[in-house]
């Protein structure tokens, strides 16, 4: 296999997809909609470099991130009532709305492209996800897979 040829492939797919679906849907900025949902899941303030360290971003790409989703109106920023020096940051309640009805819409449009590839494919294209999730992020996917009898071969 050309693995320099699949890797190209992946990059553009993967971005034509975030920008396709998932972009589109959400209304929102590639790299916006990751924040808003995890802080709107969270239901928490929370500190923006632990959430970069978090979901994986720079710290100066979070703060252009966060610098946007303030304008929106869909997350705020606030002084630690702790420690002053601190910030944390938290969704609105419009950002919640948001998330949850862009996140409704996104799910369906990607579940209608899977349910277009098929139960097979979908089913593979999901497990390969998972894998290239975890190899990347040297973490487990978000849900972990069911234990198999016999060990995979890598």
């Amino acid at each position: 296999m050309d693995y320099e040829a699949a890797a190209r492939k992946l990059i553009v797919y993967s971005q034509g997809l975030a920008k396709g679906s998932l972009g589109t849907a959400r209304s929102l900025a590639v790299g916006e909609a990751p924040v808003l949902q995890y802080l709107s899941d969270k239901g928490e303030p929370m500190n923006p470099s632990v959430l970069a360290d978090t979901l994986g971003y720079t710290r100066p790409r979070m703060t252009r991130i966060l610098d946007s989703l303030v304008y929106k109106g869909y997350v705020e920023r606030r002084n630690d009532e702790n420690d002053r020096r601190k910030v944390l940051v938290s969704a609105t309640p419009e950002g919640i709305e948001h998330a949850k009805r862009q996140g409704d819409n996104s799910i369906a449009a990607v579940a209608e492209q899977l349910q277009s590839l098929g139960d097979s494919s979908a089913r593979e294209l999901v497990n390969v996800l998972e894998k290239a999730y975890s190899i990347t992020y040297d973490r487990e996917p978000f849900e972990k897979p069911k234990k198999r009898k016999k060990p995979l071969e890598r």
